[in-house]
């Protein structure tokens, strides 16, 4: 189970402790006792401890294939963490989403909810739920078939975890991180890298007992071992995969061993034991509604029925593998769409943020030669063009503006942090109650410390007119291009 750092209080981090070791041998009881302790907490207005406690259910229920029990409860704890200003809790909520979301083949929405997580990890400055969230926007990229992409952002959370880990090991995203960064190995040619990565996922998942990644690391070493033509290496080490998979009940993790199971069996020649093996993983996928790994196991399926003769069976399957194909494809086009710019306007008119942002970063003589209210107000308009504002707040330093007396907390995390802050809800901001009285307080923004030299100045807030929205990384650059013209005018 995922080890909550920090947990809403030390006194849930124990008792979640106790219930984790109850978990190894008894899931159904310590599932039971987490069900009791998160709705006793919400009873008793520990919105807090409410949620995490339903977190750590999530984190035993979802490798057994019953995440989606839990869809309901966590939709309604993240809308709870938001009214409660626990910008953590809904952190976690988010990340948990998106692991649904991904497994359902919804790759859009999971993209959502990872950049979500991130966006409140980064502002919270809650480096677990960052690097969870992390891997699973390397994992939208696996997703799509980019493993190098994919690979350079799981590389992004391992410099996290080691941050993470100057405070303590946490062996649960260790092992998680090294065998997501071994299939981008595997996937990119690199064996040996591969290799070695599954067997530091195999040891951080037997140090912290965890239980799935030690199927999974099995899995993947019988994947290796298959492209050696290992055969006695691939066999052992996929039946362990199978038999920790059964005995513990993870069937996603049993639809994929499964799988190459069926490779197994057809390098030996057992045909029939390969179509056993498939169906098996199949009913697994269908289950769980693991799209992704249905749509493998039909396309399977269909060429191991093609080659038996069976050619009605083999375009059946075949033709089911190409709805689910594109039914996620379908799911992820938004986020596929959102990388293609419109085309120019007649006249060479720029239409996109980037050409916007350019021909105004072009004008940066002509604002520097205007009286500063004239060039501040010219920015401020041409900003809210840019990225869709509502309005845009310069905020200094000292009588009128942000004040060392009544905002310390959020001056020093804009000092700590010193880049853009994206603000998916502006209830959960780590100093809402400092802000809550200032202008634009109550909307989801992006707020971008200011600087003359190295010296803290101020900070631009990008403001937009709901209380919510789901900023882009994309955003946040531009937004830092902004600032730096802001600067300019400052001074």
């Amino acid at each position: 189970m995922f080890t909550l750092q920090p947990a809403a209080s030390e006194g849930l981090a124990e008792t979640l402790a106790r219930i984790a070791r109850v978990a190894h041998r008894h899931p159904a009881t310590a599932d039971g006792l987490l069900e009791t302790l998160s709705a006793n907490a919400v009873r008793a207005g520990d919105v807090a401890a409410g949620v995490d406690a339903l977190y750590a259910r999530f984190g035993l229920l979802e490798p057994r294939g019953r995440a989606l029990e839990l869809l309901p409860a966590l939709e309604q704890a993240g809308a709870q963490a938001a009214a409660g200003h626990f910008p953590v809790q809904a952190a976690r909520v988010c990340e948990a989403l998106g692991r649904i979301a991904y497994q359902q083949g919804e790759y859009q929405l999971a993209s959502e909810q990872w950049s979500r997580a991130l966006d409140l990890a980064e502002v919270s400055g809650h480096l677990q739920t960052g690097v969870a969230a992390r891997i699973g926007l390397g994992q939208i990229h696996y997703g799509q078939a980019d493993w190098a992409r994919g690979l350079r952002q799981m590389r992004d959370a391992g410099e996290h975890l080691a941050l993470l880990n100057s405070q303590g090991d946490d062996s649960y995203l260790a092992a998680k991180l090294a065998l997501n960064i071994g299939v981008g190995s595997f996937e990119t040619g690199d064996l040996p890298a591969a290799e070695r990565h599954f067997s530091h996922g195999l040891a951080a998942a037997r140090r912290g007992g965890h239980r799935v990644f030690e199927a999974e690391a099995h899995w993947h070493l019988a994947r290796a071992a298959l492209a050696r033509q290992r055969m006695d290496w691939a066999v052992a080490d996929c039946r362990l995969a199978l038999d920790i998979a059964v005995r513990h009940g993870y069937p996603w993790l049993e639809a994929a061993a499964s799988r190459t199971w069926t490779e197994i069996a057809l390098a030996r020649g057992d045909n029939a034991a390969a179509v056993r093996s498939t169906r098996h993983g199949l009913a697994l996928a269908q289950r769980i509604q693991a799209r992704a790994q249905a749509r493998q196991a039909h396309l399977q399926l269909a060429e191991l029925l093609k080659a038996q003769g069976d050619a009605a069976g083999a375009l059946e399957h075949l033709w089911q593998h190409l709805a689910l194909q594109s039914e996620i494809e379908r799911l992820s086009l938004p986020a596929r769409a959102a990388l293609a710019a419109p085309p120019p306007e007649e006249g060479g008119t720029p239409v996109t943020p980037e050409e916007q942002l350019l021909q105004l970063c072009g004008q940066r003589q002509r604002l520097a030669a205007l009286q500063p209210h004239e060039a501040l107000a010219e920015l401020k308009a041409a900003s809210a063009r840019i990225l869709g504002l509502n309005r845009v707040i310069r905020w200094q330093l000292g009588e009128g503006g942000l004040s060392s007396e009544q905002q310390p907390r959020y001056l020093d995390l804009l000092t700590r942090h010193g880049a853009p802050l994206a603000l998916p809800d502006a209830a959960l901001h780590p100093c809402h109650a400092e802000l809550a009285s200032l202008a634009g307080a109550a909307e989801a923004r992006i707020e971008v410390p200011l600087y003359d030299g190295t010296r803290l100045v101020g900070a631009l807030w990008l403001v937009d007119a709901r209380a919510t929205r789901a900023w882009t990384r994309q955003e946040l650059l531009i937004a830092s291009q902004l600032a730096l013209l802001f600067e300019a005018v400052g001074r």
